[in-house]
């Protein structure tokens, strides 16, 4: 599983007295952990969370001044000025119309009121007018404020540590995940670049010497297994309401853009060395709590690509160019960014490992066309000897060739197969491929070259050979 975003978090700050300390963070697929020594007792703009000092719990207090030097604790006070600006324009606009309702004049002045009326709606409109303005930039800052923090106050240590410290923060606030990237600018190599992408909403700024990342947990639940029956029963009616219905697509896709979300190169990593499968070591790291997600660069080589155009029509009539690769350590997540002359072709693709190669479509190639149509045959137009049935089949493939160069593409096909002897299934001829090849499962091979604007129409056809009374579906 590639490393996502946590729904749990766990930061450790610790110290022994008996040897040098080292600030580290080790980030696991359920939390993480990170040690250092703190300077004081604010913690951050965070909640839920626990504290240990070198083993012994602490208590927390929301209670306490906020440093204005502090990042948060400046625009945090930024947001409370903005507040009371507000507060105090609206005061101003209120005792405006109370003032006016409190005016009751014993005669009237048609032209004096008139100017006085126009004074006053200037003043209303210059107010509301500033009323606007602070709302939006409160707005503006709490929305900034909330992607770095999951809370308005502080936290404190109720009383200073002066040893090691370590905290406890739950709700998924630090993020880390690989990121892989292909550029196909030269049709016979392929450049890797993969990255590891960070980001820190816990509420508290991260420094550490050295940095883990771990594909496993590190909570481990161990405990004796016991057998217990399978039993069959009849499996109740499952009901899905349309508000769950749309609230799971909306939740798939929120966790789609959330995996794409645009990333910056970060500069304040040192060295990343990978220690094994989705476990990764970088040396001297700032992750502070901005909830901006930042990508460290783990490796980027050039390895030689085997590449062709491929099709698959009877799931999908696109035509891909697909190439195979060794790569030089593992893949251990399979969607892909690809690029081609610095310019972005997908920033959806999916690679898989097949025939000990890795597999990769970097591109669709838009300019050939096939359309797939099938041939189906009446049952009455099929022959009957003795008691079987031979039934014959097949499909056309219309291929086009819009481009101005000679295109070859590899057609993978498929014809019906058998898992009994009581259905038998024979490929009966391939007309208009350039060659073909029936391979097991009835797989069928087709390669087609086209010249530049040409047309092809390939013919498969089979037959399937049954008792007369088995009812058979394909």
């Amino acid at each position: 599983m590639p490393i996502r975003t946590f729904s749990r978090i766990t930061v450790a700050l610790s110290l022994t007295t008996s040897f040098a300390f080292c600030a580290s963070l080790d980030i696991y697929q359920d939390g993480a952990k990170y040690r250092t020594i703190p300077t004081e007792r604010y913690l951050g703009f965070t909640k839920g969370v626990s504290a240990f000092c070198e083993g012994k719990e602490l208590s927390l207090t929301k209670s306490g001044k906020c440093s204005p030097k502090e990042r948060l604790c400046k625009l945090r006070d930024e947001v409370q000025v903005l507040q009371a600006e507000e507060t105090s324009m609206r005061y101003a606009s209120e005792a405006l119309e109370k003032m006016l309702s409190l005016v009751k004049p014993t005669e009237i002045d048609a032209s004096k009121w008139i100017d006085a009326a126009t004074k006053i709606g200037k003043q209303k409109s210059e107010l509301l007018a500033e009323q606007q303005r602070l709302s939006e930039a409160i707005q503006a800052k709490r929305q900034l404020f909330s992607r770095q923090a999951p809370s308005t106050k502080p936290l404190f240590l109720q009383k200073k540590c002066a040893g090691g410290l370590e905290l406890t923060i739950p709700g998924g606030m630090i993020g880390a995940r690989l990121l892989y990237e292909a550029d196909t600018s030269d049709p016979a190599a392929i450049t890797i670049r993969q990255y590891i992408a960070l980001s820190n909403h816990s509420g508290i700024d991260i420094v550490a010497k050295e940095a883990h990342l771990y594909a496993r947990s590190y909570r481990v639940y161990l405990k004796p297994q016991a057998f217990s029956p399978w039993i069959a029963q009849r499996a109740p009616e499952r009901r899905y309401t349309k508000s769950r219905a749309v609230n799971k697509i909306a939740y798939a896709e929120t966790v789609m853009a959330e995996d794409m979300a645009p990333v910056t190169l970060a500069t304040n990593v040192g060295a990343v060395m990978h220690t094994g499968y989705k476990n990764y070591q970088l040396s001297g790291i700032e992750l502070p709590s901005t909830g901006e997600e930042i990508r460290v660069k783990v490796a980027d080589y050039t390895v030689l690509a085997r590449c062709e155009l491929v099709s698959y029509p009877y799931s999908d009539p696109q035509v891909y160019r697909a190439c195979s690769f060794s790569p030089k350590s593992p893949i251990e997540s399979h969607r892909w960014r690809i690029e081609k002359q610095k310019r972005l072709v997908s920033d959806q693709a999916y690679g898989t490992y097949r025939d000990g190669k890795y597999l990769l479509n970097v591109n669709r190639e838009e300019e050939l066309l096939i359309d797939r149509k099938p041939i189906v045959k009446r049952d009455r137009s099929n022959g009957i000897f003795g008691g079987s049935i031979r039934k014959k089949d097949g499909f056309v493939l219309q291929v086009t060739n819009l481009s101005s160069e000679t295109k070859t593409v590899k057609i993978t096909e498929r014809i019906p197969t058998s898992t009994t002897d009581k259905i038998k299934v024979k490929l009966l001829k391939v007309e208009g491929a350039d060659s073909h090849t029936l391979q097991k499962d009835g797989r069928v091979e087709l390669l087609v070259s086209l010249a530049p604007k040409a047309h092809k129409e390939i013919r498969v056809m089979f037959e399937l050979r049954y008792d007369k009374e088995t009812k058979v579906v394909y």
